[in-house]
């Protein structure tokens, strides 16, 4: 049965982890500064293997915690493991934005973008997982919309921003991780509709 919170152990290692993916974000941030410069192009190559490197290794830590918790329930219910995979997905893309945003930092609009929904995305890494089914057609709702604001953003002018993006390494990496983000929230929702008419089934035959 899901908890509705997590356990100290669970807890530590996925704040352990957002630790390393902000310590990640904040060394790259500094560099910048002691560059003295904006990077030569933003999302570049150069700096992309790090970047996902930090977020891997992040990601991964949390994962540890969720394993050493939760293994039984993982394999004995699909929907917990959906659950959990989902918001490390969460985690992961929020690591990404948090990189986008120190690549726009000369752009107010932009810069507060990804500042707003990579704090946003980290924040819902942690309450998927145990705030229940209500919740989810927002994070489908906020992921399809970073999906959308890409395409747009890479297709047309449009204001504030005022020019046609760049189709950058960085952000193909991010929209890659929204596009399985999609696919899982679509699967859980989908699942736990079956569940729930498995459900009210029983109880039917069980009146009769």
């Amino acid at each position: 049965m899901r908890r509705g919170r997590p356990t100290i152990v669970e807890f530590s290692f996925f704040l352990c982890g957002v630790l390393i993916l902000l310590v990640g974000w904040l060394a790259d941030l500094l560099g910048i500064f002691e560059l003295g410069s904006q990077p030569v192009a933003h999302g570049s190559a150069s700096t992309l293997p790090l970047r996902l490197f930090i977020t891997i290794f992040g990601v991964s830590f949390a994962t540890i915690g969720i394993g050493y918790e939760n293994f039984p329930e993982i394999l004995e219910e699909g929907e917990a493991a959906k659950r959990y995979i989902i918001a490390l997905l969460f985690l992961a893309d929020g690591s990404l934005h948090l990189y986008a945003f120190n690549d726009h930092l000369g752009e107010t609009f932009p810069a507060m973008f990804f500042g707003v929904f990579s704090a946003l995305q980290l924040a819902a890494a942690f309450l998927i997982p145990y705030g229940g089914r209500r919740l989810d057609p927002l994070w489908i709702a906020v992921t399809a919309f970073l999906i959308l604001a890409y395409i747009v953003t890479r297709t047309m002018s449009v204001w504030p921003i005022g020019n046609v993006e760049d189709v950058e390494p960085l952000g193909v990496a991010s929209k890659l991780v929204e596009i399985v983000t999609v696919l899982a929230l679509l699967s859980l929702m989908q699942s736990e509709r079956l569940a729930r008419r498995a459900a009210v089934g029983r109880a039917s035959t069980a009146g009769r």
